[in-house]
């Protein structure tokens, strides 16, 4: 049923039937005469592919997806509905994108037997909660259609949410998107969970209910789903909180996405510290498998750490300073920084000042497996704070200076990137001269270091001032000991060679 949720999946399906009909006269004839290949009906095909599809699918049960909105290219949704009324009575899951303007125009779902729902409203982004709708109505849908329904996905639906949630039971997929309404309460939704022990999905995101308990208060039941295996929270600081307190830890989660929003300050590191403990061994098996660990540090934002694999973690630290983000990471990561088949190492991406925190400085040091640092400055215009790094780059750990065994600040450094670099090379030069000379004066095994300097795209600040790196300058950087290979290009996926257009006459770069 999940596939249906996406349009992308149904053209290509359509395109297959399409080819093995024209193997032969026989193949044709089989799949024309076979219902359960033409159950799928989507508003993206065309109306003749449809008719076909429906005449061909007999009395199968069939799927039936509007993908219209706003951006769509769809047939308009009353004339989709007066296409395939005759047949929505076979109608197993449906789903559809629509705009706010024909809600009226949806039929009353009651009489269908659907497995599979979802309904996104395509509401104006600058459409807030309280604003008034263009429809009269909500979507209609009787209890025993409710409760026969396995998999549902709600996006801004105007619908009765209190007799809704009451009647939504043994799901196997739930998400909540867009939920603004004073007569439902976080009991509600923990009620669905309990009567549906074989919950694979859950997704809440922006929901905003009435009676949201204290995060200091006394937990209650938990509510025990072994089968979930993605858990996407992105909603309000307190519902986050109660959800995870009240959730034990599923053994098999391969998607966890936790992004809190609007947390109270003084609830951030009880939840992040002790609500979340529980499910540290998750974040952390999630982390092993995965390929491109990246932890985003960010100044004058939203911290966050991000796995990309097959399987993956997400988590927005709202409410965490920078430092207190960084100690989680080096609490919950680090005891598993080192694991055999784990990452290669992580990457810490910052944006903006954050190496003026001298707190911030100390913890990212202590870092384990950190293998790659990529600078972005706030803007275009600002060269980065780099100064104290580099200087910390060129000296040994400080709790290591007068011992017998002085250790190099981050041991396990392999790439160091600089977004917007249009500066001379000295101080590069100066830190990487002093870093890799504790390899002779300490006998430290310190590894090689990748350099990547991309420069702003020239289009973007034609007339400002930028300084010419040369050849031998940066032949001379490329020959110094520790250096492995350096990379100078634009900001692309993937750096290329610096070229310059030099104006003689100007005695100034040319940039296009």
């Amino acid at each position: 049923m999940s596939w249906s949720w996406h349009p992308r999946d149904c053209h290509p399906y359509m395109v297959a039937l399409s080819i093995l009909r024209r193997i032969s006269t026989t193949w044709k004839d089989v799949v024309d005469g076979t219902p359960s290949l033409w159950t799928i009906i989507s508003a993206t095909f065309p109306e003749d592919v449809i008719r076909a599809s429906l005449a061909r699918s007999g009395s199968s049960p069939i799927v039936i997806y509007f993908p219209g909105g706003r951006w769509s290219n769809t047939p308009p949704f009353p004339e989709f509905l007066q296409t395939i009324g005759p047949h929505v009575h076979r109608c197993s899951s449906l789903a559809f994108r629509i705009d706010p303007e024909v809600v009226d125009e949806v039929p009353p779902l009651s009489s269908l037997r659907l497995a599979a729902l979802k309904i996104e409203i395509d509401l104006d982004a600058t459409w807030m909660p309280g604003d008034t709708v263009p429809y009269s109505r909500g979507i209609e849908i009787s209890n025993e259609a409710l409760g026969n329904i396995r998999a549902v996905d709600f996006n801004q639906v105007p619908i009765d949410w209190r007799r809704t949630l009451e009647h939504l039971r043994n799901l196997r997929t739930l998400a909540l998107d867009g939920v603004y309404d004073n007569t439902i309460t976080h009991e509600h939704i923990f009620d669905v969970l309990v009567a549906s022990p074989g919950l694979e999905a859950l997704t809440i995101r922006d929901m905003r209910i009435v009676d949201s308990p204290s995060s200091l208060s006394p937990p209650t039941e938990s509510i025990s789903l072994p089968q979930l295996r993605s858990i996407i929270f992105m909603t309000d600081g307190c519902l986050t909180n109660d959800l995870m307190r009240r959730i034990l830890p599923p053994p098999g989660v391969n998607e966890l996405d936790i992004r809190p929003t609007n947390f109270p300050s003084e609830a951030a590191t009880p939840f992040w510290c002790e609500t979340m403990a529980p499910w540290f061994p998750a974040v952390q098996q999630l982390y092993v498998d995965s390929d491109r660990p990246v932890f985003h540090l960010a100044a004058q934002g939203e911290c966050s750490l991000a796995t990309y694999s097959e399987y993956f973690v997400l988590i927005g630290f709202k409410g965490l300073s920078m430092a207190a983000a960084l100690q989680w990471i080096h609490d919950v990561i680090g005891p598993v920084a080192y694991v055999d088949g784990g990452p290669e190492g992580l990457q810490i991406s910052v944006h903006g000042p954050a190496f003026e925190d001298h707190g911030v400085l100390a913890i990212l040091q202590t870092i384990p497996g950190l293998s790659e640092i990529s600078v972005r400055p706030v803007d275009d215009l600002t060269r980065p704070s780099l100064e104290a790094l580099f200087n910390v780059l060129g000296q040994v750990i400080a709790d290591s200076a007068n011992t017998s065994d002085p250790k190099p600040s981050f041991p396990t450094l392999r790439k160091l990137l600089l977004y917007n670099w249009r500066w001379e090379l000295d101080s590069i030069m100066d830190m990487l001269q002093s870093r890799y000379s504790m390899r002779s004066i300490y006998r430290q095994q310190i590894p090689d270091l990748s350099l990547d300097l991309s420069s702003l795209q020239l289009w973007r600040e034609r007339r400002r001032e930028r300084a010419i790196i040369s050849f031998p300058d940066a032949e001379a950087l490329r020959e110094l000991d520790g250096v492995k290979e350096v990379r100078m290009g634009c900001v692309f996926e993937s750096s290329g060679i610096l070229a310059v257009i030099w104006d003689e006459e100007k005695s100034l770069p040319a940039w296009g």
